[in-house]
């Protein structure tokens, strides 16, 4: 039996897995990689649709307190015009001036 050549040929498969594994490696750290990359990029995409639905809602929530406050300011003039108005209804016709029962019930002072 010739060891030297055993030796020699076992190095010699010893090396050629060597680099066969090696290729291998860079071929799954290459593919994990663009893999990770791919997945990054969802993620990123994900992100930016959810801030974006969220600015979205906020937006929505703002507009909405906002119409509310409006209906509630309205509300308010309105009862402040009511109560200002001391029931006092403006006449619908152009005529109130020479309506004389107009004029009789116009008047400041009920002391004749």
């Amino acid at each position: 039996m010739n060891y030297e050549y055993e030796i020699e040929r076992t190095v010699e498969d010893y090396l050629r897995r060597v680099v066969q594994m090696q290729d291998e490696y860079d071929e799954m750290k290459k593919q994990m990689s663009w893999n990770n990359g791919v997945e990054l990029v969802a993620a990123i995409d994900r992100v930016e649709a959810e801030r974006e639905e969220q600015a979205r809602r906020e937006a929505q929530e703002r507009e909405r307190l906002e119409a509310e406050a409006r209906e509630q300011r309205a509300a308010i003039e309105r009862a402040v015009a009511m109560r200002n108005a001391k029931g006092y209804v403006p006449p619908s016709d152009d005529d109130e001036w020479d309506d004389p029962d107009s004029q009789y019930y116009r008047r400041d002072s009920w002391l004749v």
